[in-house]
């Protein structure tokens, strides 16, 4: 007798590979013509650096390049961005970016060029409705004039969005700056809940000589800005027109993505999660391993992670037959972090 007919054993993989939201990818938005590059442009092109972007045709004095090269410059840089072209037939944003997504949905972030300034609100309102998050320049004197309520802060701030963050840099006379891609560039290259989005230092941006009443102003309607504290140039405050921290929404997105991922593959991987409370146990299980992960990423604290599910009995007989799971419930503490202190001491002799 072979030793194989003792011991029979049979291994199946589940490894069903489930996409995986990526937030590290920036989107440049921009409008030109499909002949601009050597081959036809249609709606979404990925470029691994520079040279890629020079090779496809854009030229240095192009946004779109600008724009990359903000990203691209800081240290660590992303791997990749997309670039994504409006067309001038589009009806309107929706459709934009409708077609940019069929053809690339891989990116989370998204900057604008300067020569669309007037759709800004527009994409702010679809970034909005479609869980995705955009960092946006202006440089507008009314946004820092406490009198003034229709500048580009002051609506999205009015309208409460909490996935655009606006950030007021004074137009160089080069134009060659973008605050906002190279804030985005700065920041995406660290996983979710590993760092804030303030007093960050931008390779390539100018400081702005912001006085402590255009501070106030800028405060007041969430708006972020670039300036010089102790001898250093950093962004200030790392904040969506909300209000909310940055690092809160992407945070909470990769959460919501992690989530979905892990409950989905175990739908997929395994022959069956069985209807009793034992395969309850299983979901709960993976929603607390996804919360803990978001502990050890930074993004929650671990010790107020607590998840509950419904025993089998309590599931209401018209859940069961349709085969849906109701009422798993988690609560948490997100983990924030500590951007002021204050700190008082007695030195005596």
């Amino acid at each position: 007798m072979a030793y194989k007919d003792i011991v029979q054993i049979n291994v199946t993989r589940q490894t069903t590979s489930v996409a995986v939201a990526a937030f590290n990818v920036a989107l440049v938005l921009s409008q030109f013509a499909p002949s601009k590059t050597t081959t036809t442009f249609t709606r979404a092109r990925s470029y691994g650096d520079l040279n890629a972007l020079a090779d496809d045709g854009w030229a240095e004095s192009d946004a779109v390049y600008k724009m990359a090269q903000a990203i691209f410059a800081q240290n660590p840089c992303v791997s990749r961005i997309v670039v994504g072209r409006i067309d001038s037939d589009d009806l309107d944003m929706a459709a934009s970016m409708a077609a940019i997504q069929a053809e690339d949905n891989s990116w989370y972030g998204v900057v604008i060029d300067q020569a669309l300034a007037s759709s800004q609100q527009t994409l702010a309102a679809w970034v909005e409705a479609n869980k995705r998050f955009a960092i946006m320049w202006t440089s507008d004197s009314d946004t820092y004039d406490a009198t003034k309520d229709t500048d580009l802060a002051s609506v999205l701030n009015a309208a409460t969005y909490d996935r655009t963050a606006v950030i007021f840099h004074t137009a160089p006379a080069a134009g060659d700056d973008y605050p906002d891609a190279a804030w985005m560039g700065e920041g995406f290259p660290y996983d979710p809940g590993s760092s804030t989005w303030a007093y960050k230092t931008l390779k390539g941006v100018t400081k702005d000589n912001i006085t402590p009443t255009k501070e106030t102003v800028l405060s007041s309607k969430n708006c972020n800005y670039y300036s010089e504290v102790g001898g250093v140039n950093i962004t200030q405050e790392g904040k969506v027109a909300s209000g909310e921290w940055i690092d809160i929404i992407i945070g909470t997105d990769w959460l919501e993505a992690r989530l979905r991922e892990a409950v989905f593959a175990a739908f997929v991987n395994n022959r069956k999660v069985p209807f009793e409370d034992d395969g309850i146990t299983v979901v709960q299980g993976l929603v607390k391993g996804v919360l803990m992960e978001g502990a050890d990423a930074g993004i929650l604290q671990k010790d107020s992670i607590s998840v509950t599910v419904p025993k089998y009995k309590d599931v209401p007989q018209a859940d069961r037959v349709g085969r849906f799971l109701p009422d798993v419930k988690f609560t948490a503490l997100y983990q924030g972090a500590i951007h002021r202190t204050k700190i008082s001491g007695t030195i005596s002799v």
